[in-house]
């Protein structure tokens, strides 16, 4: 089924002009949760590098996902059922894919504790031919075409990771096996298979080369160490692996970097750098293999890791027993009393200094990470010199295209102010081939790294973008005459600089770097001696950014066609455009629709995109370069067209303050004009470009606005923006007025409005009922409901302070509450619980790692004493967001039934009116497990 984009809208105008006129007596049935489980969404897809093939993914509510392969050309589909990971042959023949099982068969399989192994497909794009083959874990194409290596699954419960790794001609089906293959890499654009070998018991260990062209097999090394890590030189046959070194006195093992050069060739040259042998070396550190080798573009060098080799601590000597006689009365007592105090326990005590300035959550949450921590190095292989590029003045060290240079941050002399403002470097710049640093900036906050020619350091200071000149050693400010503002000063979180736009990146040899300001693209160039504006969105408020539908691109080519997002910041309409050469961009598509995910098929003009609407099911669309002619190749969630659906729109408002702001109005299905409706508000911070949006229904998604819309409310998503120290207050001064516009509309009935929000959301939820009573219910999932004991508590999640979010980040409170106590006071819930007369449902998981849940308990007992309508309801186990299944069906239920009840006067549940004890609960969960 084939349709255009244009025809789509037409259809889909035409579609909501039907549903509008409906009456009573046409109406469709609305959903029910029997329904949601065949409902469908779309997932990643992607082009045959022809462009004559698409695959993608449709996944169900109900987990009954399948993968369609789509002849483009003849308009068939073939359905493989939980088929995923597609890839096709960089010559358009083959295609493969993953097949797993549907939810049924993995928890019978689970049950009888049989291995889950998935198949594999194997498609013929030429004949339609299908294989599956059993247990396959992962499987490549060679780039150059031909063959398809195919690992199997390793032998659970073995120290090796050895598996069998097949290999497939396929021109003629045949197939070679090699056994005991822990890893495996194609040549990049070449014919060779490098292979590791890890056998049981390690012998036969090495590394393997295959061509299967000529079905040469050579054994380039081969020990009883193991062996990690391959890694090719791009478009070049070098390769380099890391070879385990083990040393009884030392904790870990470290590793030697064994390289070839020239594999395609009669001559081979083969280098080992064994760091133990080298002088050079830093004493105490070892190789490690926690970072990818990296092969100089040139082929010259080898880029590594190493970090501390610790020494394992001696043993202690066992004491000699004495056997000169019995011990005198009163000896052999204290003996042993001392020998007891030996074998006591150390205490378990964890020291948390005011001065730290990762606090122990933190620092234990960033173990692994720390634990993984290493300096940049280089082997220069002509004269097998090693240098240190990374240490402890630059622990984080980035490469410049083309690896002569290296930029290193230095982020030390700044700790004391990212505990609490934002995060400060040093930079430096670092000869990749003496190892010297030089420092080029200070307390530099914004860097976007090197230019992709390698020329220029890109960062951002006071407000302007600077290209830093290596050659010359320059810093330009190449903003500072252009009429614009590349930075958000519309940006209401209470720091000093504000963020900027960013930008698209680099044009061919760095002649121009392009920068976004809010609606347009600049050319601009690095040393700040011209600059065009590429775009000019501004007048029409339309947003232009750029589309990279190459991914192996290294450069932005002005020369040739480039594709723009657009976006109506007004109208919220979304869409393409193309730019060719230096005229003006050229609108492409531009819908009262969300419009997106561009791809191209790598070498064809084939294009292909999604268009949705809150009433509109995404649906792919494929076409030529002008995007026009599309054609619609999915039809996601035919069936709707059998039940009742809601429409959206956008509204105009202003907050108190005058500014303008907007909110989506989702209508509910089977709308009749001249009833009144309940509402749900949801609310966040900038929630209106959902106006175009597609919501699959689900139980599982608690606030979930088809849902919603199907049981019959409006659901309304305005916009807030914020005042400095006033975040409650600010959410009450942008939703009420945004309620009150859409009261006019007559639509709506005043007395049943619900009020609903997560996290933040649920904060300004919790706050903005005890300011007005506009609500007559409300839902707060995880709200923070004392600003006071909140800026003092964790974020468990990431193990960092609160009072940081607070005072620069999503807070906007700006200073601690000591230095403006009355700020927090007034923006805060519990200290404003006496004025709530809303009916307030609270959610929270005891293992919240982002809002403590004791937020929720401070709330309840305040609530209690105030003797207000109030429900907490806490999720054993859970953290911020509830991710097991049945209390998220739990939760999204009780929810229906809150708002059901207050919105609709629907038939209480007793939890509502009377809650439920422990041991009616108690009772409960032991009916279930019978």
């Amino acid at each position: 089924m084939q349709t255009s984009a244009v025809r789509h809208l037409a259809c889909s105008l035409v579609l909501c002009l039907l549903v509008a006129t409906t009456t009573s007596a046409q109406e469709k049935p609305t959903i029910t949760p029997d329904d949601y489980g065949k409902w469908e969404s779309l997932g990643s897809q992607a082009f045959s590098p022809d462009g004559r093939w698409m695959t993608y993914a449709i996944n169900r509510v109900n987990r009954e996902n399948e993968l369609r392969i789509h002849n483009l050309e003849a308009d068939t589909v073939k359905v493989v059922e939980y088929g995923s990971r597609a890839v096709f042959s960089d010559d358009s023949r083959w295609l493969a894919y993953s097949i797993g099982y549907s939810e049924k068969e993995r928890e019978r399989m689970e049950k009888q504790k049989k291995p889950i192994r998935n198949k594999m497909g194997l498609f013929d794009l030429s004949t339609g031919e299908e294989i599956i083959i059993e247990e396959v874990s992962s499987f490549v194409f060679r780039d150059s075409g031909g063959f398809l290596a195919m690992r199997r699954y390793s032998i659970k419960d073995r120290e090796s990771k050895g598996a069998d790794l097949v290999v497939r001609d396929l021109s003629t089906g045949l197939d070679t096996n090699f056994g005991n293959v822990s890893s495996f890499s194609w040549q990049d654009e070449g014919n060779h298979l490098a292979m590791i070998i890890d056998a049981e018991g390690k012998a036969g260990n090495g590394v393997q080369l295959y061509d299967p062209s000529t079905g040469i097999l050579r054994t380039l090394d081969s020990s009883n160490a193991v062996y990690t890590g391959l890694g090719w030189r791009e478009e070049a046959d070098d390769l380099a692996v890391l070879r385990v070194r083990e040393d009884e006195g030392y904790e870990d093992d470290t590793h030697e970097i064994i390289a070839w050069r020239g594999l395609s060739s009669r001559r081979t040259d083969k280098l080992v750098y064994d760091h133990t042998a080298d002088e050079n070396f830093p004493a105490g550190m070892r190789i490690v293999d926690m970072r990818p080798l990296l092969w100089a573009d040139d082929g010259s060098s080898i880029f590594f890791g190493i970090k501390e080799w610790e020494k394992k601590a001696e043993e202690p000597e066992a004491a000699e027993e004495d056997t000169t006689g019995t011990a005198e009365p009163g000896e052999q007592e204290e003996k042993e009393e001392a020998e007891e105090e030996e074998e006591e326990e150390s205490a378990n005590v964890e020291i948390w200094h005011a001065r730290d300035v990762d606090i122990w959550p933190g620092q234990k949450v960033q173990a692994n990470r720390k634990r993984r921590e290493n300096f940049l190095c280089v082997w220069h292989l002509n004269d097998g010199r090693f240098l240190q590029l990374g240490n402890e003045l630059t622990e984080n060290v980035n490469l410049v295209e083309g690896q002569k240079l290296a930029v290193g941050i230095d982020q030390t002399p700044y700790e004391r102010d990212r505990m609490f403002g934002p995060r400060y470097q040093d930079v430096y710049v670092i000869d990749v081939t003496t190892g010297d640093r030089t420092k080029i900036k200070e307390r530099l906050e914004y860097l976007y790294g090197s230019s992709s020619a390698g020329k220029y350091l890109l960062y951002l200071e006071d407000d302007h973008y600077y290209a830093y000149d290596f050659e010359k050693g320059i810093h330009t400010n190449i903003t500072r005459e252009i009429p614009t503002s590349f930075v958000n000063l519309e940006d209401d979180h209470t720091v000093e600089q504000k963020p900027p736009f960013r930008y698209a990146g680099w044009t061919e040899n760095d002649r121009a770097v392009l920068l976004y300001d809010k609606y347009d693209i600049w050319e601009v160039r690095p040393d700040g001696s011209r600059f065009q504006n590429l775009t000019n969105g501004a007048d029409d408020k339309i947003r232009y950014r750029y589309l990279r539908l190459d991914r192996e691109e290294e450069f932005i080519d002005l020369t040739k066609p480039v594709y723009l997002s657009i976006w109506g910041e007004w109208t919220k309409q979304f869409g393409f455009a193309l730019r060719r050469r230096s005229r003006e961009p050229e609108e492409l598509i531009f819908l009262d629709r969300n419009v997106g995910r561009l791809v191209k098929a790598k070498e064809a003009d084939a294009y292909a995109y999604i268009i949705q609407d809150f009433d509109d099911s995404p649906d792919l669309f494929v076409g030529g370069q002008d995007l026009k002619d599309a054609d619609q190749i999915t039809e996601t969630n035919a069936f709707q067209n059998d039940y009742a659906w809601g429409h959206s729109e956008l509204i105009n408002y202003e907050n108190v303050h005058g500014r303008p702001l907007q909110g989506a109005l989702f209508y509910p299905a089977n709308y009749i004009p001249g009833r009144k409706y309940p509402m749900i508000v949801y609310i966040y911070e900038i929630v209106s470009n959902s106006v175009h949006r597609y919501t699959t229904p689900s139980e599982r998604s608690a606030y979930n606005t088809t849902v919603f819309t199907q049981e019959g409310y409006f659901v309304y998503q305005p916009d807030i923006v914020y005042r400095d120290r006033n975040p409650g207050l600010s959410a009450v001064e942008c939703v009420v007025p945004a309620v009150q516009k859409v009261l006019e509309t007559g639509m709506i009935d005043p007395d049943r409005i619900g009020l609903v929000g997560h996290s933040w959301g649920a904060y300004q939820t919790s706050f903005i009922v005890t300011q007005t009573d506009l609500f007559s219910a409300a839902v707060a999932g995880a709200p923070l409901t004392d600003l006071i004991s909140m800026y003092l508590s964790i974020y468990w999640n990431t193990g960092g302070t609160d009072a940081r979010i607070f005072e620069i980040s999503q807070g906007r409170m700006e200073v601690p509450f000591w230095e403006d106590l009355e700020a927090y006071m007034n923006n805060s819930a519990l200290f404003n619980i006496g004025n709530m007369n809303t009916p307030l449902l609270v959610a929270f998981g005891d293992e919240d790692g982002a809002v403590d849940w004791h937020q929720g308990i401070e709330l309840y007992n305040a609530a209690r004493r105030a003797n207000k309508d109030f429900v907490l309801l806490v999720y054993p186990g859970e953290n911020h967001s509830l991710r097991k299944e049945p209390n998220q069906l739990d939760y999204h239920r009780r929810i229906i039934q809150w708002f059901g009840y207050y919105l609709k006067d629907g038939e209480p549940a007793t939890w509502i009116t009377d809650g439920v004890t422990f041991l009616e609960r108690e009772k409960e969960v032991e009916r279930i497990k019978k």
